[in-house]
């Protein structure tokens, strides 16, 4: 794929991949009762936030992606952006929190209501801690293990890992067309001394906020894996 020298980027996943990993028809209740792990990206609390789960079935990770917005910004932000947020707030990928700014409750909840409403179980919740401090005490607080990510250069090896499971088919949107437009506004910017790489916009009036979640769940999957992969493979279930 596409890597670049360090000060320039460019869009990194082709649409093939990312069209072919878009699947439809399924819910989370389709996966009670499994183990998954979480990933979260904060953002600023006046823009976008965003949560994920990764869960395994027959060898697939299918990825479920949730978007909070202030109620009082969806106007203001969809025709800043050109992107029908209202709409995906009808679709229900997109919810309303607080005001003007992110309510973090409402992510603990989705959080909770995975547990408590569809049985699964995040083995694992990866978080940027930008802003996190209140949400992580929170959910620690309710049992969940949150393990720290810093969106940098040390993601190399998750981004890789990512990007050939999408390639070889082994990665399932759950259909959500915020999280796939987020897939085409990412890129990747790779430092030239180590080879290293990291995700970035494509443009600085875009966002990729469901991908950062997504890269924080893998990477606690990976990091994490020699201890939780056999549960979360949830064979039989």
């Amino acid at each position: 794929y596409a890597c670049i020298k360090q000060n320039s980027s460019t869009a990194f996943l082709e649409s093939k991949d990312i069209e072919n990993s878009i699947v439809s028809g399924l819910t989370l209740d389709d996966f009670k009762g499994c183990y998954c792990c979480g990933g979260i990206d904060l953002s600023r609390c006046v823009d976008l936030t965003s949560a994920c789960i990764t869960v395994e079935r027959d060898g697939i990770i299918y990825v479920f992606t949730k978007f909070w917005m202030p109620g009082e910004k969806i106007a203001e932000m969809t025709d800043r952006d050109s992107i029908p947020y209202n709409l995906y707030k009808q679709k229900g990928y997109l919810n309303a929190s607080g005001e003007n700014y992110v309510d973090y409750n409402d992510c603990f909840n989705w959080f909770r209501s995975l547990v408590e409403h569809y049985e699964l179980m995040p083995l694992k919740v990866g978080y940027d801690r930008w802003n996190a401090l209140q949400l992580t005490d929170q959910m620690k607080n309710y049992g969940f293990h949150m393990d720290d990510v810093v969106q940098s250069f040390n993601l190399s090896g998750v981004i890789d890992e990512f990007y050939g499971l999408l390639k070889d088919g082994k990665i399932k949107i759950v259909e959500n067309d915020l999280m796939k437009m987020h897939m085409y506004d990412c890129a990747v910017k790779m430092d030239s001394e180590t080879g290293r790489k990291r995700l970035v916009k494509v443009a600085g009036n875009v966002h990729i906020d469901g991908m950062a979640a997504l890269i924080d769940s893998l990477c606690v999957r990976q990091k994490w894996y020699a201890e939780i992969g056999r549960q979360l493979a949830n064979t039989g279930r």
